[in-house]
């Protein structure tokens, strides 16, 4: 099998199998896959924010709390959204026989429940410094978990963004975690800490837009199926514009301008829908693309170093 990078994806001089697809199909799909990998990325994030937030300010203090409940809500919500993909909601269980370590999928299941039995204490305050933080080791891996195990694959697309995708996936993470902080500090009247998560947030964004843009600059043919098309057009439409540019512009207005606050709430509720719905786009169109680089008959046969 040749080892080639970038473009020789799709030459003519490229072995196929009859001309057909040499993969199937991958199973993922539908909006119980791409929620549970949004929901993943936004739950660990949470758990990083509520650690970073001190305990010397009621605001943070504050912070914390909201953080820790809904950190919980989310991570309990989370398997009962893709155990009816399984189809036989058991099989979950069966990934915890044993751990392997080379597995993505097996670390994610064993972090899943670590993570979830962390935030059940830390939003109940028992020993609250302890299990945040464990909370947040646990939230670290669970930002990058989902980006590893889309690329951990022979998917064309996946394995050519191996590095990026879980690049992007931690950054998008990181901003959308931002932006729901945001909004429910802004819905709870807890202003004093919204310019700081969105200064973070920010720097996430700018982060999430470079990994993105060096990917399709590296990706060639095998980026194709994510960055040019019906695709393309949906992540840079709803991702990057809206998702990403749009924010940053909001963000930085918000920042060198005294608005009104009522003003300036609305900015902030804004901001933070767009960034959320850029980061369920980003994982959608990903999926989406994966399934569609598979009908190229010779990706396939000349796999990204």
């Amino acid at each position: 099998m040749h080892e080639l990078t970038g473009s020789p994806a799709g030459s003519d001089t490229t072995p196929t199998y009859y001309e057909r697809p040499l993969l199937k199909m991958p199973h993922w799909d539908g909006w119980n896959v791409v929620t549970y990998l949004f929901l993943g990325g936004v739950t660990g994030g949470l758990s990083v924010i509520g650690a970073l937030a001190t305990s010397r300010r009621e605001s943070d203090r504050k912070l914390k709390r909201t953080l820790a409940v809904t950190s919980f809500v989310l991570s309990a919500a989370n398997p009962a959204v893709l155990t009816p993909h399984l189809g036989r909601p058991e099989r979950f269980f069966n990934m915890l026989r044993i751990v392997k370590f080379k597995s993505p999928m097996s670390l994610g299941s064993w972090c899943l429940v670590f993570y979830s039995s962390c935030a059940g204490m830390n939003a109940l305050r028992i020993f609250p410094q302890f299990f945040g933080f464990a909370q947040s080791i646990f939230g670290t891996f669970l930002m990058g978990y989902t980006g590893v195990l889309i690329s951990a694959t022979a998917n064309p697309l996946w394995s050519s963004g191996k590095r990026h995708i879980p690049a992007a996936f931690v950054c998008s993470s990181m901003s959308s975690a931002c932006a729901l902080s945001s909004l429910l500090s802004t819905l709870e009247g807890n202003r004093e800490v919204v310019h700081r998560l969105e200064r973070l947030e920010m720097i996430a964004a700018l982060g999430e837009l470079a990994v993105l843009t060096h990917f399709e600059q590296t990706s060639g043919d095998y980026g194709k199926p994510l960055f040019t098309g019906t695709h393309g057009e949906q992540l840079r439409k709803y991702t990057v514009r809206a998702g990403i540019l749009a924010p940053l512009a909001l963000n930085l207005v918000g920042a060198v301008v005294p608005l009104p606050q009522p003003v300036n709430a609305v900015r902030t509720v804004v901001s933070s829908v767009l960034t959320l719905l850029g980061g369920y786009i980003l994982r959608d169109t990903v999926v989406r693309a994966g399934r569609a680089s598979v009908n190229n008959p010779r990706a396939a046969f000349v796999q990204p170093t």
